[in-house]
């Protein structure tokens, strides 16, 4: 699998299985990266809309009931997960070139020892 194809490819992780992969042997660090700053574009941006639609999402349902709440999660958590699909805000790509440089700037000191 290489970084550049899961980078076009995000898969939603829960916390179990994101922590499964990090610490996975079979995974090189260009393809951790990608799904860590992907996943944490996701978040970001559930954080954003979670907050912007609020407005929009009032009088669907009563407010404190639990159809409203499941309601808004879908609806934030499938909005951030096709806007990070579509390539996100771009926060996942600057985390992966400022991650991808300081491997590389850690890997070469590392062989100068």
């Amino acid at each position: 699998m290489k970084a550049s194809g899961i980078s076009q490819q995000y898969v939603p992780l829960d916390s179990n299985s994101l922590k499964e992969f990090v610490g996975s042997k079979h995974s090189s660090a260009a393809e951790k990266n990608a799904v860590v700053s992907q996943q944490f574009e996701s978040l970001l941006v559930k954080q954003f809309l979670n907050e912007a639609l609020q407005p929009m999402i009032k009088g669907v349902f009563n407010e404190d009931s639990e159809g409203h709440r499941f309601y808004r999660h879908f609806l934030t958590d499938s909005l951030s997960e096709n806007i990070v699909k579509g390539g996100g805000f771009g926060i996942s790509s600057i985390l992966q070139q400022q991650l991808g440089n300081r491997s590389s700037s850690q890997d070469s000191t590392d062989q100068s020892k």
